[in-house]
């Protein structure tokens, strides 16, 4: 017994030396610093470098409703354009032009208004009346009749750069140029 544990505490000894616990600890870091590496760069989806026009000024409407349905405010992306594109003078001097590291599926995002279904009930009466006539035309003649769904606009953009971010921006900056050459990502925009 008393060799077994002399053999163990040998063991031990060598075990936890200063150079093995020196090597184990690099290792360890090693690994750690790897995984944050590892994990930043599949955390950000792959993009390609897009160029986004942003209004500069708000659109108003006298209506409220038809306001948030059709007017683009400060912020929302008007278009976006693969990189290098050719914008008009009148366009640069309009629009807040960025670039931004997008994903196909963030481009989409950027000019999606934001819509809601409206239910056969909440539509106008002649609405209704014309759905019907059209269902009864293709009974008629045998044919199908692919009923769409009706969508009401609740807003113009469900999405917006936050001008936030672009603090000593003023639109009239843009009469000496684009402010900002820098590359954007997902990141400056905002869910309204």
């Amino acid at each position: 017994m008393q060799k077994l544990l002399g053999n163990f505490k040998s063991l031990m000894e060598k075990v936890f030396s200063k150079k093995n616990i020196f090597i184990a600890i690099a290792v360890i870091l090693i690994v750690i610093g790897g995984f944050f590496v590892v994990k930043k760069v599949f955390k950000q989806p792959l993009g390609q470098i897009y160029e986004v026009a942003v209004m500069a000024r708000s659109q108003n409407n006298p209506d409220p409703a038809e306001d948030r349905k059709s007017s683009l405010k400060a912020g929302d992306v008007l278009i976006v354009q693969k990189h290098g594109h050719n914008w008009s003078t009148t366009e640069s001097v309009s629009y807040l032009i960025l670039k931004m590291n997008l994903t196909e599926e963030q481009t989409a995002k950027l000019t999606m208004s934001k819509e809601k279904e409206i239910k056969f009930r909440d539509l106008p009466e002649e609405e209704k009346k014309r759905i019907e006539d059209e269902k009864n035309r293709a009974k008629e003649t045998d044919e199908k009749y692919f009923e769409e769904s009706r969508m009401e606009i609740l807003i113009a953009r469900e999405h917006h750069i936050d001008m936030r971010e672009f603090e000593d921006f003023e639109a009239n900056d843009l009469l000496n140029g684009q402010p900002f050459d820098e590359v954007f990502d997902w990141g400056i925009v905002e869910r309204k």
